[in-house]
């Protein structure tokens, strides 16, 4: 699986003190993509599935890992390896929450009908469709633009998930790999 970072913790994508993964790969090249580094797939940042669950699991140590979300790039472009990460993965947090460009539409018409049921059942919460900079209203927590939807495939998260909604966006400075990179969901100008 091609994967770029892993950040721990993470506050800015979810609620709770987060694993963010992001992945490489992605065929939507939104205008103003937070990512744009992410678009073009990489073969040498390929790591198999159960190295990065290993890597990840020793990174974090005995921090506790509130939830986990996927971004990239896009996770979905990888679904036969996402899917055996997301097994993996469940293990250590049972909230998972995945950042799409596709709709849930066009995600359930590009990916097999096994594939998507195995997705769906790891999965807490979806965010999909493609990032829109005229539709960026500099508010909505989680969402770059109105355009897209939070899908629950767990309606027992939604209430948590209110809570962090309502506290509107926000944004992490981390220092990674040599630079200060910016965690979180963006203003249109920023």
């Amino acid at each position: 699986m091609q994967i770029d970072r892993l950040l721990f913790p993470i506050t800015t994508l979810g609620p709770g003190n987060r694993l963010v993964i992001w992945t490489i790969g992605c065929s939507k090249y939104c205008f103003n993509c937070a990512n744009p580094e992410l678009l073009n797939k990489n073969p040498q940042k390929d790591i198999n599935v159960s190295e990065l669950v290993k890597m990840i699991k020793q990174s974090v140590g005995d921090q506790k890992i509130e939830g986990i979300t996927i971004t990239g790039g896009d996770p979905l472009e990888q679904i036969e390896e996402l899917n055996n990460l997301l097994e993996s993965l469940s293990e250590i947090s049972n909230d998972i929450l995945i950042y799409t460009g596709y709709t849930l539409e066009e995600a359930k018409n590009v990916i097999t009908k096994s594939d998507w049921e195995n997705f769906e059942k790891y999965t807490s919460v979806l965010i999909d469709g493609s990032y829109v900079n005229d539709l960026n209203d500099n508010k909505r927590a989680l969402i770059g633009s109105t355009n897209q939807n939070i899908i629950f495939f767990d309606d027992a998260k939604k209430d948590y998930y209110e809570v962090y909604l309502h506290e509107g966006r926000k944004v992490q400075n981390v220092y990674y790999n040599n630079d200060l990179i910016s965690v979180g969901i963006h203003n249109r100008d920023q």
